[in-house]
């Protein structure tokens, strides 16, 4: 300590913290179906085949996780999945009855083209999977048209024999990227808990992610005076001006153990 402090810097949300390098033991990856915040966060996290006592950063700091939306986005998949199963059911049952056909027949209008045209995302590799959405899922939507045309002119049953052909091609690759896509972001998941040992107690600590370890000078260390260290505050010991001039949070872990 007497020529800085070793931090580790870490991410929780869009929120950069520090944590005393010399309080963590250890950073394990959190299995992708642990809950590791929200209503029902789980309470401990096995680390070498034992349960520890879990706490989410998230919640106690009130912030979002950087993988909120890939939970969003596993949550929506079997919907939109279904969505298109139905799809498929109406269109045929328009085709065999002449009833009318009321669904999206752009691919740009319904549900799942309507969040696909404006979701942005910065992981390569989400962005590459999900470019591969778009042949199936417009060539699915261009059959209402081509069909009920066939049909219209006299042609249900090559309307229906081309319906089946698209049926196993076509909308088979699409429901499978919806099947791919929901296990990507799933595995995408990548959050972390820091590992804490006190007394002989261990903690986890769940965060979005380790940044780096470095070396904070003592006139880079401002610590926390407020006489309110309420809530939140109350885990946070100093503020850490860093090389860029931003500042980091320093957390108190001992206050976890209280």
């Amino acid at each position: 300590m007497s020529d800085g402090l070793d931090v580790l810097l870490i991410s929780i949300g869009s929120r950069t913290f520090g944590v005393p390098l010399e309080h963590i033991r250890h950073v394990a990856a959190i299995p992708p179906d642990f809950v590791a915040q929200g209503t029902h966060t789980e309470s401990h996290l096995v680390f070498a085949g034992m349960p520890v006592p879990y706490v989410s950063l998230w919640d106690h700091f009130l912030l979002e996780s950087c993988y909120t939306e890939y939970v969003q986005i596993k949550a929506m998949l079997p919907q939109r999945c279904q969505d298109h199963l139905d799809w498929i059911g109406a269109l045929e049952d328009s085709i065999r009855t002449g009833s009318t056909f009321s669904k999206a027949r752009n691919h740009r209008e319904c549900a799942f083209g309507k969040w696909f045209y404006n979701y942005k995302t910065e992981n390569l590799q989400l962005s590459v999977f999900l470019s591969q959405f778009e042949h199936p899922h417009t060539m699915v939507h261009q059959l209402a048209d081509r069909l009920l045309g066939m049909a219209e002119s006299g042609k249900k049953d090559d309307a229906l024999t081309k319906l089946q052909e698209s049926k196993d091609t076509t909308l088979k690759r699409l429901l499978e990227l919806f099947d791919f896509t929901a296990t990507l972001v799933h595995n995408l998941q990548r959050r972390v808990a820091l590992i804490s040992t006190q007394g002989g107690q261990e903690l986890a600590l769940g965060v979005d992610s380790v940044i780096d370890i470095i070396k904070v000078p003592l006139h880079s260390i401002k610590q926390n005076t407020s006489s309110a260290k309420m809530g939140a505050l109350g885990s946070i010991s100093a503020l850490l001006v860093l090389e860029n001039q931003t500042i980091a949070p320093l957390l108190d872990i001992n206050i976890f153990y209280r």
